[in-house]
């Protein structure tokens, strides 16, 4: 029997975690759960024999990252699984770094899902138990104990790691290292290809896929990170500084082709510098990592290297606020051609610096949102209609991936802004001139001048006949006139009124001047359209 906790802030969810099966039937023993960090240290100081622990992230007291990370450093060899919510991807990602097992979605938290999760779990807890470092007997042993290896040389400097190394087979020299932060391109869209369990597939492919070609090669090794992120730890003993960059530029190479054939993805990678020895890893870590996160400025696909990341200058202290007025005019004449070439001499103040992508140039594009929204209220609109709250542009704006897609998606909010004022303007407009068709229509047969029906629209006169006319295709006069001689052919043909009496009723103060419109506009007088 594998005794099990689940640690989660919500009753409910431990609730339905211990009520999904009858865990004794399958080897488990789920009769443990706390609801924060710090109870279920308390538990696993009283009972040391759990072997499991299901824990959420988010938590008060302690959180789920402080727990995996006490757990692994006070009772190593647990068996670990994260709860995950779907905007928990960044906090998964670091529980990963800390060596979880595996992690499942809430949404996906089903009977089939969690016992194959589990079984897993409990393959990989037989494997290392009872063993000592290097003390394995199987191939699935070997890999286990590799996988830790790894894992642990990226965060911390082991003395006995080269002793590790030799025992475990590991393809790595400490002469000349060589770290790559692997970065999967467009990672939402390729995501969205498959559900929880296949997501778990497509990571263990992408390992075997990048593994395949580090083992044709004998070099390297491949450690997973998160379904987006993996390092690639190569060492050139033998090799020259030209020869070595030949080689692994040879070597991302083929992985790049084989990840587009297996699996239709490509990458971004941040290369570190060679440095000898295990224990500069970590820092060599960071620096791949560093790189890898330059894709932003540089664009996906690129393999940066530390020479390219040398060469972007730091953050000035740009500010857009102030410097806008000629964007802002463009604005103000809804010019759409001029905004655009104004907005872009904006965008390129914004230095694409190391500085900006480390998340200080947020703000610079936050203030680009809000020249929009002031020139929006000023308008008497939203933006919030158009875009959301503040909160929701900032989470869309730090989710691109590279410069060039915020800028692109800021070019046209810009466009969407100036649409949407363009059609509101026609819609309100379009209102006014409707209202005073509705307004001729009601009185006609009075003394309407343009005046009057312009001021009832609520515009100028001027701007009344020029939207008027483009609206209806007929002028003010025209269209009045057009009202009139189509009730007075009405009256002519339903009433035996006379004919002064019907040229009055429809608006015509004198009798010569009704049957001279009349006759022009029909080919008739009105005697002769009576009785034809």
């Amino acid at each position: 029997m594998y005794p099990m906790m689940v640690v989660d802030d919500e009753p409910i969810v431990r609730l339905a975690f211990k009520s999904l099966v009858d865990w004794e039937s399958y080897g488990f023993i789920a009769s443990y759960e706390a609801a924060n960090g710090r109870q279920a240290l308390e538990l696993l100081n009283k009972h040391p024999e759990i072997d499991i622990i299901i824990t959420d992230i988010n938590m008060p007291v302690m959180n789920g990252l402080s727990l995996i990370e006490t757990i692994n450093q006070s009772c190593a060899g647990k068996g670990l699984i994260v709860l995950s919510a779907y905007n928990d991807y960044n906090l998964v990602r670091q529980a990963f770094k800390l060596g979880v097992n595996d992690y499942i979605l809430k949404t996906e938290m089903n009977a089939e899902n969690m016992l194959a999760l589990l079984q897993g779990v409990v393959a990989k807890l037989e494997e290392n138990k009872g063993k000592s470092r290097g003390d394995y007997n199987t191939p699935g042993e070997a890999g286990y104990v590799k996988e830790k290896i790894l894992r642990d040389s990226l965060y911390s400097a082991d003395p006995d790691l080269r002793e590790r190394i030799k025992q475990t087979g590991i393809r790595l020299s400490d002469k000349n290292i060589i770290l790559c932060f692997i970065w999967v391109d467009d990672y939402q869209t390729v995501s969205g290809r498959y559900d929880d369990h296949n997501l778990k597939q497509f990571m263990e492919t992408v390992v075997h896929a990048i593994d395949q070609v580090l083992a044709a090669s004998k070099m390297g090794e491949i450690i997973l990170l998160s379904p987006q992120e993996y390092v690639l730890i190569v060492s050139f003993p033998e090799f020259s500084e030209l020869e070595t960059r030949e080689k692994l530029m040879e070597l991302l190479s083929q992985i790049k082709h084989s990840l587009i054939n297996y699996l239709n993805i490509n990458f971004s990678a941040g290369v570190s510098k060679a440095q000898s020895g295990f224990e500069a890893i970590p820092c060599l870590l960071k620096e791949a990592e560093f790189n890898a996160r330059l894709r932003f400025i540089f664009g996906k696909g690129r393999i940066v290297f530390p020479e390219d990341a040398a060469g972007l200058g730091e953050a000035t202290n740009t500010r857009l606020l102030g410097n806008h007025n000629n964007f802002l005019d463009a604005l103000k004449e809804m010019d759409p051609d001029r905004a655009v070439q104004e907005l872009k001499i904006l965008l390129t103040a914004i230095n694409p610096t190391k500085t900006v992508k480390m998340g200080k140039g947020f703000p610079y594009y936050m203030e680009l949102i809000l020249i929009l929204a002031n020139f929006l209220n000023e308008k008497g609109d939203d933006l919030g209609e158009l875009l959301g709250t503040e909160e929701d542009i900032y989470t869309k704006i730090i989710a691109f991936e590279t410069q060039a897609e915020i800028n692109a998606w800021i070019e046209k909010t810009t466009l969407d802004v100036l649409d949407y004022l363009r059609e509101k303007k026609d819609y309100k407009g379009n209102r006014a001139i409707a209202r005073a068709q509705e307004f001729i229509r009601s009185y006609y047969q009075q003394d309407l001048t343009l005046k009057m029906v312009s001021d009832y629209a609520g515009l100028s006169e001027s701007h009344f006949s020029c939207l008027f006319t483009k609206i209806t295709g007929q002028g003010f006069i025209d269209y009045l006139t057009g009202i009139r001689i189509q009730k007075a052919k009405e009256l002519l043909a339903d009433t035996n009124l006379k004919i002064y009496e019907i040229g009055l009723a429809v608006g015509f103060n004198s009798i010569e001047h009704f049957s001279r419109v009349f006759k022009k506009s029909t080919g008739f007088s009105p005697n002769h359209y009576r009785i034809s």
